[in-house]
């Protein structure tokens, strides 16, 4: 017979398991995910393709679901989804979205943008969070109206805004949550590009969507979930396989390995030059010290199958053959933010 005691001691256990938070979890009400209907939590994108029109909710989630070119007999998809895209559960009666929108984890409002005309992103905010001793960045796009300021601290499941469709190519129909979770490539992107440029201009400074990394935000919220007292933020990215690298000089300005220090697999600081391992979405999930320093940053290899182009196995950031891979354009720009100094100084931009 249990007694008295431990059958309070087993409800109080119990009540605090099911307590337990994930680390990253939903952004909006929708959880049709957790139903097995992905059909109803993705929003849908309109395309035509080869003269025929459809209405695919697969293009709505993260990755290379965008852009659909013949090869031979199947179909390869070139265009990079940074986020996915979560469709609403409400609407009023004129068809407007009304789902509330929550911070997916506990931190720090580090940008609002009200002026949905300033980006494809249309109204949208940026929450820093601190987790494991780095710094991630989750971003909430298309909204109707922003419910948090810049400074300002949110806990997870706290409303930050509500749904809406301002930005590029949306109307009511399509309203959604477009929603990234993120790393920040350079503390110094805002030099690089100065919110006043005649060529490029960037009122976000730091926070423009070219500054941000995004990782798969369905696969994570699922794992945080399914273990939400043993997950790790560090592990789950480490884990990743690596489908391309490159080699960067260890300059001053490099620091990629001291803000996201669970890179570094030798536990070394002392390198001349680091190879960066990335996944096909162009994250990087891992940095080695090289045998021998480096000039200037080169692509070393690729390890995705030979019939994959070389910019889709790459995001674009490669180019020439999987044999003899170069730096593209895009993947110069990459090195030059990580590694070197922006040409206009600025202390108030760090």
């Amino acid at each position: 017979m249990i007694s008295r005691a431990a059958t309070l001691g087993l409800i109080v256990c119990s009540a605090a398991i099911a307590q337990t938070k994930p680390l990253i979890d939903f952004p909006t009400p929708n959880r049709a995910l957790l139903a097995g209907q992905p059909e109803r939590f993705f929003m849908y994108v309109t395309r035509t393709f080869e003269g025929k029109e459809s209405t695919p909710w697969q293009g709505g989630t993260y990755g290379f679901v965008r852009g659909p070119v013949r090869q031979g007999p199947g179909i390869v998809y070139l265009h990079h989804h940074e986020g996915i895209d979560i469709a609403p559960v409400h609407r009023d009666p004129a068809g407007n979205p009304m789902d509330p929108i929550f911070a997916a984890a506990s931190g720090t409002v580090v940008y609002v943008n009200e002026k949905p005309s300033t980006s494809n992103y249309g109204k949208y905010l940026v929450i820093e969070h601190v987790i494991e001793g780095s710094r991630y960045y989750s971003l909430y796009a298309h909204l109707s109206s922003i419910a948090a300021t810049v400074g300002s601290t949110v806990r997870q499941g706290e409303k930050v805004g509500v749904m809406g469709y301002t930005g590029v190519g949306l109307n009511r129909e399509r309203a959604h949550l477009h929603f990234e979770f993120a790393l920040l490539i350079s503390p110094y992107f805002a030099q690089w590009f100065p919110a006043d440029s005649t060529k490029d201009p960037n009122p976000h400074r730091n926070f423009n969507g070219r500054n941000l990394i995004g990782i798969d935000p369905t696969s994570l919220i699922l794992a945080a979930r399914k273990s939400p007292d043993t997950f790790r933020l560090d592990s789950y990215l480490r884990s990743a396989p690596s489908t391309f690298r490159i080699v960067v000089p260890n300059t001053q300005a490099f620091n990629l390995v001291q803000r996201y220090p669970w890179l570094n697999d030798s536990g070394s600081s002392a390198a001349e030059a680091w190879i960066l391992s990335f996944s096909e979405h162009g994250v990087p999930v891992r940095a080695t010290p090289a045998e021998k320093g480096a000039s200037s940053a080169s692509a070393l290899d690729v390890s995705a199958p030979a019939d994959i182009p070389i910019a889709r196995a790459t995001r674009g950031l490669l180019a020439g053959s999987h044999s003899r891979p170069t730096l593209t354009s895009a993947g110069s720009q990459l090195a030059r933010l990580l590694t070197e100094r922006p040409p206009i100084a600025n202390a108030g931009d760090l």
